[in-house]
C-alpha cells in the first residue's frame, strides 16, 4: 500500500512539474512575440536612435549641454559611466558638462559606427564608435580617438531616452597645427 502511495505521489509531482514547464515555455514564447521586433521595426529603430545620437552630436558641437543631453533620461535611476571612471547621476552630469564646455572654443565627434543589440520592443542597447576633436580657448587642439559609448535606450512616451551609458576613450592626444 505505501509503495503505491510512493509512486503516486511520484507521477503527481512528475505530471505537475512536466505541465508547469510547458507552460513556462509556452508563456515564454508569447512573450518573445510580443517583446521582438520585425525587420522593419527595428529599421525604423535604429533611425530613431540614430537620430538620438546626432542630437548629441549637434549639441556638442554647439557647446550648448542642454541640447547635447536632451537624448539622456533625467530620471532618478539614470546613471552614466565616463572614461574616468566616475559614475554620475544626469544632474551631475548637466553640471559637468556646463562646466566643461567653458573652456573648449570648439568640439566635435564624429561617428564611425553603430551597433544594435535589440532587448526588447522598449530596450536597445547602442554601441556607438567614433572619435573626437576639439580646441580648448587656450588653442591647444586635441584629438581622442577612438570614443566608445555604449547607450541603453528606453522608449517610454513614444520616444527613445537613454537611461544608462558607458564611455571610454582613449587618451587625448595633441594635435599640432600644420604651418
Amino acid at each position: 500500500m505505501k509503495k503505491n502511495q510512493f509512486l503516486t505521489s511520484i507521477i503527481l509531482c512528475s505530471s505537475i512539474l512536466l505541465f508547469s514547464c510547458r507552460t513556462n515555455e509556452n508563456k515564454n514564447s508569447a512573450d518573445t512575440q510580443t517583446t521582438e521586433l520585425s525587420d522593419s521595426e527595428k529599421e525604423v529603430a535604429k533611425k530613431e536612435i540614430s537620430g538620438r545620437i546626432k542630437e548629441i552630436i549637434n549639441g556638442v558641437k554647439e557647446l550648448n549641454a542642454e541640447a547635447a543631453l536632451k537624448p539622456y533620461s533625467n530620471d532618478p535611476d539614470f546613471k552614466i559611466v565616463s572614461p574616468d571612471a566616475s559614475v554620475t547621476d544626469f544632474t551631475k552630469m548637466m553640471k559637468v558638462q556646463t562646466e566643461s564646455f567653458k573652456s573648449v572654443k570648439r568640439m566635435s565627434f564624429t561617428t564611425v559606427k553603430e551597433d544594435f543589440k535589440f532587448l526588447s520592443k522598449d530596450l536597445i542597447m547602442c554601441t556607438w564608435t567614433g572619435n573626437n576633436e576639439f580646441e580648448l580657448k587656450t588653442g591647444e587642439k586635441m584629438k581622442i580617438d577612438p570614443y566608445v559609448g555604449s547607450m541603453l535606450f528606453s522608449k517610454k512616451d513614444n520616444e527613445w531616452k537613454i537611461i544608462y551609458a558607458h564611455e571610454s576613450s582613449a587618451q587625448p592626444v595633441k594635435v599640432e597645427s600644420k604651418k
